[in-house]
Order: structure tokens, then sequence, then C-alpha cells
């Protein structure tokens, strides 16, 4: 687990800096089956970023619960023979735990810090989880860096890896 934990953190972020860059940049609202219900809030979320701090447990974890399935699936089918597929199940359980939190780090990353939770600023200054400073990089236009989500220990390499993909 000492293994699993911050790879799965990692990987967490990585695939929130993915998916947000695909959503941002990729299709638009009309895409068939993704458009209406993934790129459409993700673009919107630009022009009123704070609102996702008004939405419920479903609507804020709704579209992570989707993502965390395949990982949760994965690690469900993994036969536990030996070390390197205890491994492999608990580096796919923790990335799904990630990918589960990512859209509430996201969310408190949105949050005044007045209404914010002591333990969250404590884990947001030692950039455990999505500091705020970091987060509003993304929204600052063209909103073309800073995608990753669970902890932004990835903005800056995954930022190197578009500019050369550009």
């Amino acid at each position: 687990m000492l293994l699993a934990v911050p790879f799965g953190w990692l990987a967490s972020d990585f695939l929130s800096g993915l998916v947000h860059w695909a959503f941002d940049s990729l299709g638009n609202a009309s895409t068939p089956v993704i458009g209406r219900s993934f790129i459409r809030p993700f673009r919107a979320h630009h022009a009123e970023p704070e609102e996702m701090t008004r939405h419920d447990f479903v609507e804020t974890h709704g579209s992570s619960c989707f993502a965390a399935l395949p990982l949760l699936a994965g690690a469900g089918v993994v036969p536990l023979q030996g070390w390197p597929e205890i491994l492999a199940q608990a580096a796919l359980l923790c990335t799904a735990l990630g990918a589960l939190a990512t859209n509430q780090c996201h969310k408190w990353a949105h949050m005044d810090e007045a209404v914010t939770p002591r333990l969250v600023l404590w884990a947001q200054r030692r950039r455990l989880i999505l500091p705020r400073e970091q987060h509003r990089l993304h929204h600052t236009p063209p909103f073309d860096t800073h995608f990753c989500m669970s902890s932004g220990w990835l903005n800056t390499p995954f930022n190197a890896l578009l500019r050369a993909w550009r």
C-alpha cells in the first residue's frame, strides 16, 4: 500500500488532467453521447467557476463515480496470485479512490477560504490536494493549462507535454 497510495494519487491527478483537457479542448456541446453531459458543463464552468461550490453531493461526484467504475472493475478482475498482482490491484483501487476524490478537491479549490474546512486548507497549503492558487491559473483565458485537479502535482509536466504536442 505504501507504493500504491502515492501511485494512485499521481495516476488520478494525471487522469483528471487528461479528461479535463479533452473535455475543454475536443468536440462541443453537440458531440454525440458526451457533449451535453460532459463537454458542456466543463466549458460552462469557465464562465462561472464558483457555481460548483453550490452543487450537492451527487452533482459534484456523479461523473467521478463513472470515471472510477472501469478502475474498480479492473481491480476486481486482477487475479491475486502474487505480489505483482496484489500491487496492481492496490494501485487500481487507489487510483479509483483518487478519481472519486478529484471533484471534491476541485470544489475545495473554488470555495471561499472562510468556509473551507481547516483540514482542507492545511492540505492545500502542503500541496497534498489541489491548491486554490494553482487552480486559478487554469481559470485564466484561454484556459489551456493546469488541467490536473486531484493534487495538481502533474500540472507542470502535463503543461510541458501539451506545449510540445501543440
